[in-house]
């Protein structure tokens, strides 16, 4: 590859980086009216404090956010035979049906490989998430509010043979939102599937031991304090066989903006991704978070 065609690499794979930048930005201000004026039931008690207002138990008419939005420009990993920088970055909203309760939600993670030039710096891995919602009416309880999510998603990695991704599930999800602290577990039964007849099939389950490395639960722990400053805890495994995931995200609002944080993560263990459900993989990386 010659200098100018390396530079002109460089230039357009940074072009995408900014321009996927640019597209998270305008996504979150378009989407922030609805989620400054949540659509509460008039019979509820009243909304929590707007500073409270965690993402991921929004309610809100029209189309809105839904779980974190962020762009991490640069991420360290133990793995992947020295590609190991990469560009992370997730999408997410949903859409009120019926001018009820019920919600249509896509989210999407990706994984970049931007800094491997030699390798034509490709996406090693996307996860598609779509997902259909009715949401609990919160309800006063302990001094906060009490409320939850019945749901049912589809989450796959969109890829073939050996490298396919895919469950299915129903999940419940209980939440308690108390001031700053927002706990919520997610509890859920994957749907089963057939097995393959064999390993190259198209029809059948792609990994039927998804279970003994995720489990059947998320445990997410959101808190706040003064300057709008967050932590979030994700904790999920296995208890029979011994796996699991934790994860850690540290964000803090950048000065003079009010849609966009600064954040820090830090995650170990197994399930990152669908691709690497069955690997263990150490990764920590820094970049801005539009949505939390």
């Amino acid at each position: 590859m010659s200098a100018r065609g390396g530079r002109k690499g460089a230039l357009g794979r940074w072009a995408v980086l900014a321009g996927t930048a640019l597209v998270c930005s305008v996504l979150a201000m378009a989407v922030a009216p609805a989620r400054a004026a949540p659509d509460w039931d008039s019979d509820l008690a009243p909304a929590p404090a707007p500073d409270a207002d965690f993402q991921i138990i929004h309610q809100g008419s029209g189309l809105s956010l839904h779980d974190e939005l962020f762009l991490l420009p640069f991420t360290h990993s133990d793995k992947y035979n020295g590609r190991k920088s990469e560009v992370v970055f997730q999408i997410s909203g949903k859409q009120a049906l019926f001018g009820k309760r019920f919600y249509i939600a896509y989210t999407q993670l990706s994984y970049w490989q931007a800094y491997d030039v030699n390798g034509s710096s490709p996406f090693r891995n996307t996860d598609y998430n779509p997902e259909f919602i009715y949401r609990l009416a919160p309800r006063p309880r302990g001094g906060g509010f009490v409320g939850g999510d019945i749901g049912i998603e589809h989450e796959s990695n969109g890829q073939r043979d050996q490298l396919s991704r895919s469950w299915n599930q129903i999940y419940v999800a209980p939440h308690f939102l108390r001031d700053r602290l927002l706990v919520r577990l997610k509890l859920r039964w994957r749907i089963p599937e057939p097995a393959k007849e064999t390993p190259t099939s198209a029809v059948g389950d792609d990994n039927p031991d998804i279970n003994d490395y995720l489990g059947h639960a998320d445990l997410n722990l959101y808190y706040r304090w003064s300057g709008k400053q967050q932590i979030h805890l994700l904790v999920r495994g296995n208890v029979d066989t011994g796996h699991g995931f934790v994860s850690l995200n540290l964000s803090r609002p950048l000065p003079h903006d009010r849609h966009a944080c600064l954040v820090f993560t830090l995650s170990h263990g197994y399930g990152e991704s669908l691709l690497d459900y069955d690997s263990k993989v150490t990764r920590a990386g820094f970049g801005v978070m539009l949505a939390r």
